[in-house]
């Protein structure tokens, strides 16, 4: 009892002390006023400074401002606001030469940019800190800065009571990007706040998404403007600091990498398609529901749909113990109001990955379950800001290229798939791109020859649509596509990028392997995985996952089967599906996980694509199985990837792919008839092959 009262004392001391009342008739403030160490750093002596500024509800967070080279003071800038990923610092995309990293910051980072003219605002985002902070919550001490990052000084994000990590929120970290860039463009007047531009990669990619909803940032001028009697719910009281009236923002351009666009089909895929009754006005004629798989249907304010499905274990498992150590979850202690409302991360993970499955009876979830599923879309994923996307449909809309992983196990392709298919519905001339290739989060191999023509593209596409507010950007716009090259094989250049109008598109036809046998596959307790630690992508070894084929195994556990050699070859790029015809399963929930292998003669096979499902009855399934003449389809992550002649393809599905997928609580015994691979093809042509 005592902890407890000196933690809610200590919260209400430190609250106060960030929103102490100014001093009376004292003059509004500056963010310039907050960062009081300004150095230059590297060979160029680029300028930054730094320090720790309120965000829109008194919270101090670590920043970074990079100012541009050879200002003249004569000069209009353009602000790009630089997202780091989950755990990670305002550091991640600071560099003091071109070159960065070599790969992914190359000629994307913050020295980068301040030639091109740019202003750069890094910051540490909310919850999260590299020291430990001025309350009782221990962060993990520094870390070494790789050589290329300047050595600015570090500040903690990560305060009681509301200075804690909501998973990029649109009530908090949303709010706070588009404060402080408000901040920015008001402290330093040559900024341009007609020319604005946000980007990141993972964590921060999918807050790039969410911000590209919104295409004026009005949240920080309505919390300032003295004349408003109904500021936006959570701005700060009127003790807190005064900025005076900040300026509204247009955003042109948003460059997402290796992003989310559904956090709840992110990190738990259910593998149905896009729900049937959601509406799909002006899709084009190859449009697949599989390209658009989802939590729920985009227009619903609480991501209802489908079922909740197979979480990604290994990788939520390393986020919780990464925010643990390096930050502060909420957990019921945030004091600014919020239109969500009141949540407790560490309540989502306990029900989520400690007790799992059945989530719920006949369709009926449970309070819990509502609210993650509600917090996972609605607030955290773009897909469901439909509100935001149909007021920028008639007007001036955000530009948006966004980078997404084929080998990506965390946020596959169908995260901008997703977004791509319900942009051009809205207007065929949305301007979003899409590029793919073999990066990302692991599997990617994150090659740097494939880092630096994403890179080039991106560059190019944002500055065509930094520029000219009074031009729309509406145009003709491409999903590009890299391939995965594993080791060993030729190399292969840009001459093999493909390009189409659509997802869809990038494919002319389909290989089909019609397997022999049918199956059974079971899920007792304690089943062996024998290739689950190696394929799992945090724990495995990345890349193609080469490994020896293995020997027939027993068919109780796993279903396993291999086709026919090719006789000529074949580039599979897109998604594609596994059916499985005449499905029953014993019980009213199971999970389904496949794996597609490559083969080639006299060498280790290649992980080529996975895939999971879920299955609950009867809310969303059928109770005694799939109707007959409907197989039941598990649609895969996707790869653009060559097989040649004499290759062959193996298939394993089974109700166990552990430790990468949770494993349904629930015993089950799941039998169907031969499957069907189906694996979109560049070649123009229908093909089948048999399976032995």
């Amino acid at each position: 009892m005592g902890a407890v009262l000196g933690r809610v004392l200590l919260a209400v001391i430190v609250a106060a002390a960030w929103l102490a009342a100014p001093a009376a008739g004292a003059e509004p403030q500056s963010i310039t006023d907050f960062l009081p160490v300004c150095a230059t750093y590297g060979p160029d002596d680029q300028e930054v400074c730094s320090g720790q500024v309120p965000s829109f509800d008194g919270m101090k967070l670590d920043v970074d401002v990079t100012k541009p080279f050879n200002d003249q003071g004569n000069t209009r800038h353009p602000l790009i606001v630089m997202l780091n990923g989950f755990s990670n610092t305002k550091h991640e995309w600071e560099a003091v030469n071109d070159e960065a990293d070599g790969a992914d910051k190359w000629h994307w980072n913050s020295h980068w940019f301040a030639k091109h003219g740019y202003y750069v605002l890094t910051y540490t985002p909310r919850g999260f800190c590299h020291r430990a902070p001025d309350t009782a919550t221990a962060c993990a001490p520094p870390e070494d800065h790789a050589a290329w990052t300047p050595n600015t000084p570090e500040f903690s994000s990560a305060q009681l009571p509301s200075g804690t990590i909501h998973l990029k929120s649109r009530d908090f970290e949303i709010r706070d990007t588009q404060w402080l860039a408000a901040l920015v463009a008001a402290g330093f007047p040559d900024v341009d706040p007609g020319e604005v531009a946000v980007t990141g990669g993972s964590y921060g990619g999918g807050e790039s998404w969410l911000q590209a909803s919104q295409a004026n940032w009005t949240f920080a001028s309505e919390c300032t403007d003295p004349d408003s009697s109904s500021p936006p719910t959570g701005c700060p009281p009127p003790s807190g600091v005064d900025f005076g009236r900040l300026p509204v923002l247009q955003l042109q351009a948003a460059i997402p990498k290796y992003p989310w666009s559904d956090l709840g089909y992110s990190l738990a895929p259910n593998g149905h398609p896009r729900p049937a009754d959601c509406p799909t006005p002006n899709a084009p004629p190859d449009d697949d529901p599989y390209y658009e798989s989802s939590q729920g249907c985009w227009n619903s304010d609480t991501g209802d749909g489908n079922p909740i499905g197979v979480e990604k274990l290994s990788y939520v498992n390393s986020f919780y113990a990464l925010g643990n150590g390096r930050g502060v979850f909420e957990a019921g202690t945030t004091t600014t109001p919020s239109e969500e409302g009141p949540i407790d991360i560490h309540a989502w993970n306990d029900r989520f990955t400690v007790q799992g499955d059945p989530y719920d009876v006949a369709g009926v979830e449970d309070a819990i379950v509502r609210q993650v599923r509600r917090g996972l879309t609605e607030f955290r994923g773009a897909y469901y800001q439909d509100e935001n996307w149909d007021q920028q449909k008639d007007g001036r809309k955000v530009a948006i290229f966004s980078i997404q992983g084929w080998t990506d196990d965390l946020f596959p392709a169908a995260e901008s798939f997703r977004m791509f298919k319900y942009l051009k519905r809205l207007d065929p001339l949305w301007p979003v791109e899409v590029a793919l290739a073999d990066v990302g989060h692991p599997r990617g191999q994150n090659k740097p020859e494939t880092w630096h023509r994403l890179n080039a593209q991106a560059f190019q596409f944002l500055q065509s649509n930094i520029v000219d507010t009074d031009r729309p950007h509406d145009q003709q716009t491409i999903v590009s596509s890299q391939p995965t090259i594993c080791p060993g094989e030729p190399n292969q250049t840009a001459a093999q990028s493909l390009t189409a109008t659509t997802p869809e598109g990038l494919a002319n036809g389909r290989l089909r392997v019609e397997y022999s046998r049918s199956g059974s596959i079971t899920n007792p307790a304690g089943v062996f995985d024998p290739k689950g630690p190696r394929t799992d992508p945090v724990l495995g070894e990345g890349g193609c996952q080469e490994e020896p084929s293995e020997p027939p195994f027993p068919g109780i556990v796993k279903y396993s089967a291999v086709s026919e050699p090719l006789d000529r070859t074949q580039t599979y790029i897109g998604l594609g599906t596994v059916a499985l015809p005449g499905t029953v399963v014993s019980a009213d929930t199971a999970t389904i996980d496949v794996r597609v292998w490559d083969q080639p003669p006299g060498g280790d096979e290649r992980l080529m694509t996975r895939g999971t499902y879920r299955y609950d009855a009867p809310a969303y399934d059928p109770v005694a199985g799939t109707p007959p003449g409907t197989p039941l389809k598990v649609p895969l992550f996707g790869n653009h990837f060559t097989l040649g002649p004499g290759h062959r393809i193996r298939l394993e599905v089974s109700q166990v792919d552990f430790p990468f997928l949770r494993p349904s609580n629930v015993p089950s015994e799941v039998t169907f008839g031969p499957p069907t691979l189906t694996l979109p093809t560049r070649q123009a042509d229908e093909r089948t092959l048999p399976g032995e």
